[in-house]
């Protein structure tokens, strides 16, 4: 139309600044996230040679605390039939083969008074002060336990149970009767045996409720276990375990009878340590492969890395030579023929000894070296990771400062196109106006 008014771009104009600062940032953020992606794959790194380090580590513990000399000290004791004994032993014993004949087990002893209540609710009719004596062998104990008139049976039994450990208390019933009944707690505490017709107990007593009797029966005599080895004179205990009879041998009585003891090397330890020795070889062979090998792997083609597998290979000789383990060529995994261990065992143990002392020197000396590298590396790692964390930092805070200025100029910029459509508006309604006075006069 003639005379109209045109302000370029700004006709049905809806600029967003919000938005085209958003892009502009998405840009301008590329470098940042290029360092994230960065951090990310260095913290894995670090991730990886941690778990390597603790490998290493984990292998070199078992050379760290080995004793080379305990693994072959180690003595065992077996039992023909272990119904009727069962043995145990320390390095100290001797090897030797012998018979042993059980003749008696050791029994605590049991008494009951001769005399008894009708029923559990009964009373004594007087107070009084009941006498243990105890004979352990070597001396006697002695124990005052007091009752009042009133009290009954179970009281009497707590009582004496609260007073001393050297006897338990029960109450025996034996079809007619409630009873006092006193035995041994421990059997071990008093060499003692009951001689009823010498009037010699473990457990003697006086002063009884007159309700109870005027003593005691016995109904189990205290005996002491006796065993016999070879043709040698009887032994003795107060309770069915003899120790150091022989030196560094314990033996445990079960039931009479007899049975033939041996006492030999164990080298259970020996097997033991090898066997744990195959484990963390081949669980840090596994590890070192996880790092290096695969499209994904972390470490691939480091040869720093796949050196620890190749280390650790070249130090098998010793066992390789002896015959002690397969190797196998693909993996380079390890596994223990124990057959041929058990053989070189007894035919020459002095030879298995120097072997694994030779491994402990050679694996203790190169895996701490190992160690000590990759926590060097570790630490560069930490190093790196510090750097970028300072440069994301930096880039961060430059980043949030120009979106800050951005923000704001495009901010100034809406509010002056807004300011300019409304100058538009008005100009086009001006325009407007004028062309219908102008219309208007020529008519």
């Amino acid at each position: 139309m003639a005379g109209e008014l045109f302000l370029s771009g700004l006709t049905g104009t809806n600029f967003d600044g919000g938005a085209m600062v958003d892009q502009i940032m998405q840009l301008k953020s590329l470098p940042l996230k290029k360092l994230q992606q960065e951090k990310t794959l260095v913290q894995a790194k670090l991730s990886s040679l941690g778990n390597l380090s603790e490998g290493i580590g984990d292998f070199l513990s078992i050379f760290d605390s080995l004793d080379v000399d305990s693994l072959f000290k180690s003595k065992q004791a077996t039992s023909s039939n272990p119904d009727v004994l069962s043995v145990s032993a320390t390095d100290t014993a001797p090897n030797l083969n012998f018979s042993v004949t059980v003749n008696k087990l050791a029994q605590a002893e049991v008494r009951v008074s001769n005399g008894g209540l009708t029923d559990l609710t009964s009373t004594f009719a007087s107070s009084g002060t009941l006498t243990i004596t105890y004979d352990t062998g070597s001396g006697t104990e002695t124990f005052n336990i007091n009752y009042s008139a009133g009290d009954t049976l179970d009281d009497l039994v707590n009582a004496i149970n609260s007073a001393q450990s050297r006897v338990k208390a029960s109450v025996y019933y034996d079809g007619t009767s409630y009873k006092l009944m006193l035995s041994e707690e421990d059997v071990s505490a008093s060499t003692v045996e009951t001689d009823t017709v010498g009037g010699v107990y473990a457990i003697n007593v006086t002063g009884l409720p007159s309700e109870l009797g005027t003593g005691f029966d016995t109904i189990q005599s205290a005996q002491n276990a006796e065993i016999k080895i070879g043709t040698g004179s009887p032994i003795t205990s107060a309770d069915n375990k003899f120790e150091n009879v022989i030196s560094g041998l314990t033996i445990d009585v079960k039931s009479l009878g007899s049975a033939d003891v041996s006492i030999s090397e164990d080298y259970s330890k020996v097997t033991s340590f090898l066997n744990n020795f195959v484990k963390k070889y081949n669980g840090l062979v596994k590890l070192v492969d996880s790092l290096t090998t695969g499209e994904k792997a972390l470490f691939r083609g480091d040869y720093t890395i796949a050196s620890v597998k190749t280390g650790i290979a070249e130090r098998l000789n010793p066992l390789i030579e002896n015959g002690l383990i397969d190797y196998n060529g693909d993996t380079g995994e390890i596994s223990l023929k124990t057959d041929k261990l058990n053989e070189l065992l007894t035919s020459n143990p002095d030879s298995v000894k120097s072997l694994i002392e030779d491994l402990k020197a050679s694996y203790s000396s190169y895996l701490e070296g190992e160690k000590s590298l990759f926590t060097n590396f570790e630490q560069t790692y930490n190093d790196q990771i510090r750097d970028i964390d300072s440069r994301i930092k930096s880039l961060g805070e430059r980043l949030a400062q120009e979106e800050k200025l951005l923000r704001k100029e495009y901010s100034q910029l809406e509010s002056f196109i807004a300011q300019a459509e409304q100058l538009k508006q008005r100009f086009q309604q001006f325009m407007v106006s004028l062309s219908q006075i102008n219309g208007g006069a020529k008519k």
